[in-house]
Parts: structure tokens; C-alpha cells; sequence
């Protein structure tokens, strides 16, 4: 019997390494890396969901990485 195999595709697998990296920035929130990792991780999200054709979370994102960069240099 012969298996399929799924091919995953590139903004997915850069999606999933963003989940990860987002499952571990809220413990590192009072730290600056913290919210290097919030960036991080919602920029990585973006392509996935652009891809999907889901613009409200296209620009949630967006707004979420500028939100988190300008923490980042305590402008807010």
C-alpha cells in the first residue's frame, strides 16, 4: 500500500518555526528579548496567512510587528 506524502510548503514550515518561537516569547516578556521574540514570530505568521488570502490577520500582524518593534526601543 503506498503512503502519500504531503508536501509542505515553504511558508508553512517558516509558520510553524514562528509558532515555536511564539510559545516561548510571553516567559521572556519582561525582558527586551521578549518582545524581540513577539516580532519575531508575528513577522514569521505573516506569509502564511498573506498566502491564505486572510487580510484582516495580514494586518493585525502588521500592526502587532509594529507595535512590538516600537517596544522594543521604548518609544511606547
Amino acid at each position: 500500500m503506498k503512503t502519500l506524502k504531503k508536501k509542505i510548503h515553504f511558508t508553512d514550515k517558516i509558520a510553524y518555526m514562528g509558532t515555536g518561537v511564539l510559545l516561548v516569547a510571553p516567559y521572556l516578556v519582561s525582558y527586551q528579548i521578549g518582545f524581540i521574540l513577539l516580532s519575531l514570530g508575528i513577522t514569521m505568521l505573516t506569509p502564511q496567512v498573506y498566502r491564505a488570502k486572510q487580510w484582516n490577520l495580514v494586518l493585525l500582524n502588521i500592526s502587532s510587528v509594529i507595535g512590538y518593534t516600537l517596544q522594543i526601543f521604548n518609544v511606547i
